[in-house]
Order: C-alpha cells, then structure tokens, then sequence
C-alpha cells in the first residue's frame, strides 16, 4: 500500500519507495538522500514539534531527524498492513519487550549463581594448596645452609659413635631448635594469611549502579521526555543542549548545562523546575541505580531525549 509519509501515523512504519522529485525539488531531495532518507530504507514517524510544523521521523535503526512538512508530502512510503507497523508505544508490545528482557535477566543471574557455586570448592583447594607452599618456603628459608651442615654432620656422627652422649644431646637440642623455629614461622605465616585475606573492608559504601539495560534505558527515556515535554511552556531561539541524571525511577536528580549558551537559557527551560531541592535526597535517589541523557531543546520548539553514550558516539 502506497501513501505519502506526511499520511502516516505517530509510531507508524513503512518503507520509502521513492522521492518525487523535479528541477525545483532537486535540492530538496538530495538533502533529504544526506540524511539517509533513501528507497528500501525504514522510516518511522515519531512526534510533530511542539512550536511548529516540523515533523520528527527516524530513519533506519536509530538515526533521527526533523523535516518540513512539505518534504514529507515528496516521499512516497509503502506499508505492510497484515505487519505490526508500531512501536512497542502500545502495552501490549512494551511489555512483551520487558518480558523477554526479564526474562534473560534472570537466566543470566541462574548462571551466574551456578558458575559462582561451583568455583568456590575450586577457589578453596587453590587456596589450600598455595599456603602450603608459602608455609614450605618459610620453613625451608627460616634454616641456613650452615646450620643444615651442622645438623647432617652431627646426625651423621650420633649414628657411627652411638655412645657420645654430648653428639646426641647436641642433635636433640639443635632438632628441638629447629622444630621451634619452623612452627613459629608456620604460626606467623598463618597469622599473615588469616590477616590478609579474611579481614573485612572498613567504611566502604555500596558503589551506585549504571543503568546500561536497553528497555530500562527506553522506557527512562519516554518517561524523562513526557515529563518536560509537559513542563515546557517557553520555546527557545537557539537551541540549548543539557546533561542530566535520573534515578530509577526517571526523576531528574542533578544537570549541567553543556555550554554557556546553555547555562543562560537555563531558566527558560523546565529542568531547573523538575529537579528535587532536598540536596540528601538527591545523593540517596543515586546511590542505587541512575542513568545520564541528554536534553535537547531546538530552536524550532523539537525536543529530543538520548542517552548520553549515544550523543558522545
């Protein structure tokens, strides 16, 4: 089925079978080819800017862009209608999306906990066997070459003169010795070990979490979009880029704006507004788990909503 792309629908899908073009369209079209708008490619419709006429599509995968209405009438779409042509924006899509990803969340965390439980017998006998040999050195190193001399050589004289009591009360003594000496160094490297390896970490914090998760990122997302889309009340007329983290939740919890021409618009953006003032319950939303994006508010009244890892790519 045919139709121009300005018939579609918010959330609607086609593929773009050609642009019409001429001698007084020739311009428009190759900008619109720069922009990836070309046959066989996906395009979606996402949203009409709120101060103008302007129309926000995606083109691909992930590329967004804004085009006039007039360029939308030019390119020729065709859709599938036996397809499912949205976007997960209805429930049932959304949350057959969140299903699967909780599901290979938990799949993964079954693994994990497998492949951690069968490593700690492993772990344990590795252990074992290393501090046996760190208590061998010790021993071995704690006698010096001499006093083994010695010890062999009156050994070796109690054997052939049986009779000389000072030879064997000479090896009793230097054997009591050095059993002595081995058990304290035995003692001491325990000590060393047991210290080392089982005291507890003193005043660490729990380190706070990235949210990196695709449908917790998209569904953040939508949820920080719909908020200041609805706070916004002043259309700006240069168009101001600003860096913001959200808890779990999708509550901003602190921004900054990414210039100056940014930080003297800031008060005519909602974000100031939609911040939390409570400084302690700001630092406790991000102790858990928080995402950064970043805020675009164009100068032709669009606004756009990225991770942040996506705009620095």
């Amino acid at each position: 089925m045919m139709m121009n792309l300005s018939d579609l629908k918010t959330g609607q899908i086609a593929i773009v079978d050609r642009i019409i073009s001429s001698d007084d369209t020739r311009r428009i079209v190759q900008r619109l080819e720069e922009k990836g708008v070309v046959s066989n490619k996906p395009v979606q419709v996402l949203r009409q800017a709120k101060f103008s006429n302007l129309l926000h599509i995606r083109v691909g995968s992930s590329k967004e862009i804004t085009i006039q209405p007039q360029e939308a009438e030019m390119i020729i779409v065709k859709i599938d209608i036996s397809a499912k042509d949205t976007v997960p924006g209805s429930k049932t899509e959304l949350t057959k999306q969140v299903k699967t990803a909780s599901l290979i969340s938990l799949t993964t965390l079954i693994l994990v906990f497998i492949a951690g439980f069968y490593r700690i017998p492993i772990a344990r006998d590795i252990y074992q066997e290393n501090k046996a040999k760190v208590v061998a050195n010790v021993v071995y190193n704690s006698s010096s070459t001499e006093t083994k001399s010695q010890l062999l050589e009156t050994i070796d004289k109690s054997q052939v003169q049986p009779t000389m009591v000072g030879s064997i009360e000479t090896v009793n003594k230097t054997s009591e010795f050095s059993e002595k000496a081995a058990k304290k160094n035995n003692q001491n490297t325990n000590n060393h070990v047991r210290t080392t390896t089982n005291s507890p970490p003193q005043n660490i914090e729990p380190i706070a979490k990235k949210i990196t998760n695709k449908t917790e990122l998209l569904e953040l997302k939508q949820k920080l979009y719909n908020t200041i889309d609805r706070a916004w009340k002043t259309p700006l007329n240069i168009t101001s880029i600003y860096l913001v983290k959200v808890d779990k939740n999708g509550a901003i919890a602190t921004y900054e704006p990414f210039n100056q021409i940014a930080a003297d618009h800031l008060e005519k953006t909602p974000i100031p507004s939609l911040v939390n003032s409570d400084a302690a319950t700001k630092k406790e939303s991000l102790k858990t788990e928080w995402a950064e994006f970043t805020i675009l508010f164009y100068d032709n009244g669009t606004l756009e909503v990225q991770p942040h890892s996506i705009i620095n790519n």
